[in-house]
């Protein structure tokens, strides 16, 4: 029976129940990259060798591991509630290095897997991580999807979708089967890259020698005499004794080959190959380093982007995968997951507080859930939401007598007396408070 295997896009052959596969066959292990125009090999392994492209994996998975992860449960209306104790949020919590190499995987090759483990009440506690490159994935003809993982010992174990955990980074490939490999996606810009990358270890290498030939004005009298000059020659250029002074004779002269780093402008080609790594993420430049071009005027809006166009993305397509796959049962049908960026959101001091000044005044954030934001404890009374008087809905009027302020169980905590607040307890000794331009009228 011929299969429709699909190990991320390359051939895997016929899969007859008959045919093996040699534990020793890189084949089966490692990811295959596609031919590029530079003619250097682009897989997950060679594109760390760029620091950019390690620095945009880093930020990435550093940036969602580290984001708070709350389970919420929407009761009625707008109303949430955090579920502290949620499995899926006892699973996530604390796990820094599932989270971490959880969107590394996205990032990198589009697909992440995870067997759930030591399950409790139908929920794991441990996730075992698979890397990518040891999952193929198939779809038999029956329509199920099953996946073949080449453990590194030549085993192989063979699951069914819901065995394991696959998200998948859309655009999918392959009918859906699996998703789609960003270093894959930019291979030519990274094989770029690592071209521009070798070519400037060679030149220093070679003590920053670019390309020459000798040219003899006639030729070598004889083999012996050939000879003695290229002993020589190594001897000049290579070794401890290289940078020793060298002597052509007979009219020899030294001529330069290709373009020097200035003239193939090496440096810019570097930069802009850079620029081209971080465009394939969707990664500000000053998050990797490349502040060539930076204002400083408005690193803070680039940060406020770096939230909303590159990390909301990936932890939305998290969130939802869990909601569709995780939590869609009855019991959890108003569960939801969510990472919190808030944080990172945050302007500095000034506008953060000028902001919490306008939502207290008018009456939607209290002292408590200021602090609260703010990481401090709660105080005694700050659970007070105020109501700008001037407020009301259109059409309505209202007596300045009958100003209350009102406390979180519908209590009355203060009234408005003429023009006095006070507490509600203190009324009758504002009854006993004569207005000058009262006892005036009466007299």
């Amino acid at each position: 029976m011929r299969l429709m295997s699909l190990p991320f896009g390359r051939p895997s052959g016929n899969l007859d129940a008959g045919s093996s596969r040699n534990p020793n066959d890189d084949f089966w292990y490692s990811r295959l990259s596609s031919a590029t125009a530079a003619g250097v090999a682009v897989t997950s392994e060679t594109t760390l060798k760029l620091p950019v492209a390690w620095d945009c994996l880093n930020v990435l998975s550093d940036t969602a591991a580290a984001l708070p992860f709350h389970a919420f449960e929407r009761s009625s209306g707008a109303v949430r509630k955090r579920l502290d104790d949620h499995p899926i949020q006892v699973l996530f919590r604390d796990d820094f290095e599932t989270r971490k190499q959880q969107l590394w995987d996205l990032a990198a090759d589009g697909n992440w897997f995870a067997i759930p483990t030591d399950l409790e009440r139908g929920w794991p506690t441990r996730l075992e991580w698979i890397p990518p490159s040891e999952v193929t994935v198939e779809r038999v003809p029956n329509g199920i999807t099953r996946y073949k993982i080449h453990d590194p010992g030549g085993s192989q174990r063979v699951l069914l979708e819901g065995e394991i955990w696959h998200i998948k980074r859309p655009p999918l490939q392959s009918r859906g089967l699996i998703g789609t490999s960003p270093i894959s996606a930019g291979a030519e810009a990274i094989a770029a890259a690592l071209a521009v990358q070798d070519y400037g270890a060679r030149f220093f290498a070679n003590d920053c020698t670019p390309p020459f030939v000798i040219e003899h004005p006639t030729h070598f009298s004889d083999k012996s005499s050939r000879e003695n000059f290229l002993s020589a020659l190594k001897r000049w250029w290579g070794g401890s004794k290289r940078h020793s002074p060298g002597i052509l004779e007979y009219g020899m002269k030294l001529s330069k080959v290709g373009a020097s780093n200035e003239e193939a402008q090496f440096l810019e080609t570097r930069k802009e190959l850079a620029l081209e790594i971080a465009r394939i993420w969707r990664m500000p430049p000053h998050k990797v380093g490349l502040m060539d071009k930076a204002t400083f005027s408005n690193i803070e809006q680039q940060a406020l982007e770096f939230v909303i166009d590159t990390m909301l993305p990936w932890l939305t397509m998290i969130e939802r995968w869990y909601k569709r796959n995780l939590l869609n049962d009855r019991l959890n049908r108003n569960v939801q997951v969510e990472h919190n960026v808030g944080g990172l959101l945050r302007g500095d001091i000034k506008a953060r507080y000028e902001a919490y000044a306008q939502a207290r005044q008018w009456g939607w954030l209290s002292a408590n859930d200021v602090r609260s934001l703010e990481n401090m404890n709660p105080i005694d009374g700050g659970d007070l939401y105020l109501t700008p008087m001037n407020m009301l809905p259109a059409g309505t009027t209202q007596s300045p007598a009958s100003a209350e302020i009102l406390g979180s169980d519908g209590s009355v905590l203060s009234r408005l007396y003429g023009s006095h607040w006070a507490r509600a307890e203190a009324r009758p000794s504002f009854q006993n408070v004569i207005n000058i331009e009262d006892y005036r009228d009466a007299a």
